[in-house]
């Protein structure tokens, strides 16, 4: 029996049905006008977890861009909820978060409760549409863990590498 795969992948960039979810208005603003530039018209927003997986019912995205830090129900909580078992076939839509907070363990966390990719603040054209053709092109197959599905993990963790010379190195998380 052959293993799910993203419900996005090979699809064409403007012909995806986008939901953002984010507590923020300005974020949600931000970044419908960065997929408007792109193309998109089909562009939909929740203001949090839970109306976001009304949205879901209501009509399957091809992708979901979701903020991690949200209240009341928080980006953890969005993607156990989406990646719950028995929530087939909207378990297998791909997911890219959002977060101002790169560390080590929001990476992780991300990644094990089922983020396709992850995307850190501030957003720009380029690094979101860089996420989206990643999503588009990504056939790693979901598996079954625990009581979620998330896709194979190509790595055991997130690998820091300096962008800049040492002494004034920031960090960029190498997720291959």
């Amino acid at each position: 029996m052959a293993r799910p795969i993203s419900t996005a992948f090979g699809a064409s960039l403007r012909n995806l049905d986008i939901l953002i979810v984010d507590d923020n208005a300005n974020m949600r603003l931000l970044l419908r006008t960065i997929l408007r530039s792109f193309g998109l018209q089909d562009v939909r927003q929740a203001r949090d977890g839970t109306t976001g997986l009304g949205e879901i019912e209501r009509r399957l995205p091809s992708l979901i861009i979701s903020d991690w830090e949200m209240s009341p129900m928080n980006g953890a909580d969005f993607l156990r909820a989406v990646r719950r078992v028995g929530r087939e076939p909207s378990c297998f839509v791909p997911i890219i978060v959002l977060t101002a907070h790169a560390s080590r363990d929001i990476v992780e966390a991300a990644f094990d409760q089922g983020a396709t990719q992850l995307l850190v603040k501030p957003v720009t054209p380029a690094n979101l549409l860089q996420r989206i053709t990643w999503v588009l092109e990504d056939e790693r197959p979901f598996e079954k863990v625990g009581d979620i599905y998330r896709q194979e993990m190509r790595i055991a963790k997130a690998k820091p590498q300096a962008t800049v010379p040492a002494r004034k190195a920031s960090v960029v998380w190498s997720i291959d």
